[in-house]
C-alpha cells in the first residue's frame, strides 16, 4: 500500500515539473512574438507587426503591452471598435497604462465622435501622468466640441510649442467670439506652418470682425491659393495612381512639392521619375536643384556632374556644378565650371559673379577684380 502512495506522489510530481517548462515555454513564445511585433513596427510592417501581436496574444492573454500595440495598430487602420476593445483590454489588465488611456480617448474621441467617454479617459490619464501633451490636446478638443470652452483653453494653454494645439486653442476663442484673443494663436501656427490653410481661413475672419479689412482679404486670398494647391496636389496623386509610368503627372507633383519648399517628396517623386527613365533630363535638373536647396551637395555634384557630362556645352548645370563644388570647398574644380560657363554664354552676370568668387578663394585676386568688374557692367 505504501508503494501505491508513493508511486502515485511521484506521478503527480513529476506531472508538475513537465508543466512548469511548458507553461514557460508559452510565455517566451509570446514574448518572443511580441519582440517580433515591435521590430515589424521599426520596419513600418504593419501587416506583420498586427500578426505577431494577435500571436503574443493568443499565446499569453495577460501581456498588456500586445493589447497596447493592437488597439494603436486597429486606430491607424480606422478599426476603431477593436481599437478601442484592445486597449480596454490593456487597461483592465494594467489601469496605470497611462499611454493606453490618452489612445482610448483618441479612439472615442477621433473614431468615435464620443467626446464625452473621451473626456473621462484622458482625465484619467493626465491623473496619471500630469504632462502628457497629447492628452492635453485632445482633452482641449474633447471639450471644445463640448462647448465647454473654458476648460478646453486651460488644458490647450498647457501646451503653447504644440502648434496643432495652438491653432485649436484659436478655435476655443473664436468660438467663444473673442476674435481679438484668437488672431494671434492663429498667427502663431502660421509663423511656424506657413502653409496651414484652416488657418488662414480662421485669421481672415478675425481680421475682418475686427474690423481689419485689408488684412482680412489677405489671409482669405492666402487660403484660396493653398486649397487649390491642395486640390491639385490631389489631383495629380490620382493620376498617378492611375498610370504609375506617366511621366508629365509626376513632374507637376515634384514642381509643386518644389513650389511648396516640401523638398524630401518632391526627391522622393524625382528618383521615381529616374527610376522610369533612367536619362531624364528634367527630373535630373529638378533633382539636382532639390539638392542644393538642401544642402546634400555630394548628391547635387553627382546630378549635376552626369548632366554636364550629358550637356557639356549647357552653362546652366555646369554653374550648378561649380556651386556644388563651392559648397563642398572645392573652389578649383569649382572654377573650371565657372570658367566653360561664360565661355558658353557671356552676357549671364551672375555666372561672373560666381567665377569672382571663386577666384578670390583660390588668391587670385586680378582674375577676381576682372571677373568681378564683368559682373558690374552687366548689371548696369
Amino acid at each position: 500500500m505504501k508503494t501505491n502512495l508513493f508511486c502515485l506522489s511521484l506521478l503527480i510530481f513529476l506531472s508538475v515539473v513537465c508543466l512548469v517548462p511548458a507553461e514557460q515555454g508559452t510565455l517566451t513564445e509570446a514574448a518572443h512574438a511580441y519582440q517580433t511585433g515591435l521590430q515589424a513596427l521599426a520596419r513600418k510592417d504593419d501587416r506583420t507587426a498586427l500578426a505577431a501581436f494577435q500571436r503574443a496574444i493568443k499565446l499569453d492573454a495577460s501581456h498588456a503591452e500586445s493589447h497596447y500595440q493592437l488597439g494603436v495598430l486597429y486606430g491607424r487602420q480606422s478599426q476603431w471598435k477593436p481599437a478601442i476593445q484592445a486597449l480596454q483590454n490593456a487597461i483592465n489588465l494594467t489601469p496605470d497604462f497611462a499611454d493606453a488611456h490618452v489612445r482610448l480617448g483618441e479612439a472615442y474621441l477621433i473614431g468615435m465622435a464620443n467626446a464625452k467617454d473621451a473626456v473621462d479617459s484622458l482625465r484619467r490619464a493626465l491623473l496619471l501622468q500630469p504632462d502628457l501633451s497629447r492628452a492635453h490636446r485632445l482633452l482641449g478638443t474633447a471639450y471644445l466640441r463640448l462647448n465647454q470652452i473654458d476648460e478646453a483653453i486651460h488644458h490647450l494653454k498647457r501646451i503653447p510649442h504644440d502648434n496643432e494645439a495652438r491653432y485649436i486653442l484659436g478655435l476655443a476663442y473664436f468660438q467663444a467670439e473673442d476674435f481679438i484673443q484668437a488672431i494671434p494663436h492663429f498667427e502663431a501656427v502660421i509663423k511656424r506652418q506657413n502653409r496651414h490653410a484652416k488657418a488662414h481661413f480662421n485669421l481672415g475672419n478675425c481680421y475682418l470682425r475686427t474690423g481689419k479689412i485689408t488684412e482680412g482679404r489677405a489671409a482669405l486670398r492666402t487660403f484660396e491659393k493653398l486649397t487649390r494647391e491642395e486640390e491639385q496636389l490631389t489631383t495629380l496623386q490620382r493620376l498617378i495612381l492611375d498610370n504609375p509610368q506617366r511621366l508629365q503627372p509626376r513632374y507637376q507633383l515634384a514642381e509643386l512639392h518644389i513650389k511648396r519648399t516640401e523638398w524630401k517628396p518632391a526627391i522622393a517623386e524625382l528618383k521615381v521619375c529616374l527610376t522610369i527613365s533612367p536619362d531624364d533630363e528634367k527630373a535630373s535638373e529638378l533633382l539636382g536643384y532639390s539638392y542644393l536647396q538642401t544642402e546634400a551637395y555630394m548628391d547635387a555634384l553627382e546630378v549635376y556632374g552626369n548632366l554636364v557630362e550629358s550637356y557639356p556645352e549647357s552653362a546652366v548645370y555646369r554653374n550648378s556644378l561649380g556651386i556644388a563644388y563651392m559648397m563642398r570647398k572645392k573652389p578649383r574644380q569649382a572654377i573650371t565650371q565657372f570658367e566653360a560657363a561664360v565661355r558658353l554664354n557671356t552676357t549671364n552676370p551672375q555666372l561672373y559673379r560666381n567665377l569672382a568668387n571663386a577666384y578670390r578663394q583660390i588668391g587670385e585676386q586680378v582674375k577676381a577684380e576682372q571677373a568681378y568688374q564683368r559682373y558690374l557692367s552687366l548689371t548696369k
